[in-house]
């Protein structure tokens, strides 16, 4: 979630790369760090314009009890898709892609995504890797791919140890490989990166995935890993 827009930025008609420009000039220097508000609400700007070029009316849901799983919805006629955006910044060599902390779901079995009691959840989840102003990349899932593959790494991570040799802490960030160079790396945790990003990879631009019906997006199976 980010901090809502102005007013004047957020009224009818005002140009998405006039808001975007706008939050650039406030953020600069753009630091690389997913904890940045503003790079979040880079990363929502992105998706909107990308809905919009294919073919969806994006509406953000900007207040915190209309926000609390989604931060967008997509309009596309009788279609409507709640989207979850995360955010992370595009890094030099590597790229892993941030989901939040995996402290609820191990300590509590509480879902990752949607963990809030609201009456909106998310349908979808968007992983954005912001490079702006160039290119960014999207990884677009059904929100219950997103959930069985973090909590495929949960699960796992939460047993590796530390640098250190001690037990890793269940606070720890859900951090899933995109691109990374493993060298160094135990042959189990190669195996376990390369899983985990042959699955993302599957949906690195899949936007197709927001028009298949809603009740699938919720019971997407992990079939393929």
């Amino acid at each position: 979630m980010v901090q809502n827009l102005p007013f004047a930025q957020r009224r009818r008609g005002t140009p998405l790369h006039g808001i975007a420009a706008n939050v650039v000039s406030m953020a600069s220097p753009l630091q690389k760090t997913e904890v940045n508000p503003r790079v979040g609400l880079l990363g929502e700007l992105a998706v909107e314009m990308r809905l919009v070029h294919h073919g969806w009316h994006p509406v953000r849901l900007d207040t915190a009890q209309m926000a609390s799983n989604a931060d967008l919805l997509a309009v596309k006629r009788e279609q409507r898709v709640s989207i979850q955006v995360k955010t992370t910044t595009k890094q030099p060599r590597s790229q892993w892609l941030q989901f939040g902390y995996a402290t609820g779901y191990l300590h509590e079995k509480k879902s990752i995504f949607n963990a809030k009691n609201s009456p909106l959840i998310a349908d979808v989840v968007i992983s954005v890797v912001s490079d702006y102003p160039h290119t960014s990349r999207f990884v677009v899932m059904p929100v219950a791919f997103a959930e069985a593959l973090c909590r495929l790494h949960c699960d796992y991570w939460t047993n590796v140890k530390t640098a250190t040799g001690k037990q890793r802490s269940d606070s720890f960030p859900i951090y899933l490989c995109l691109e990374a160079d493993l060298t160094g790396k135990t042959p189990a945790d190669v195996a376990h990166h390369e899983r985990v990003k042959r699955n993302l990879l599957k949906f690195e631009d899949a936007w197709d995935v927001l028009s298949k019906p809603v009740a699938k997006l919720h019971a997407w199976l992990l079939d393929e890993l």
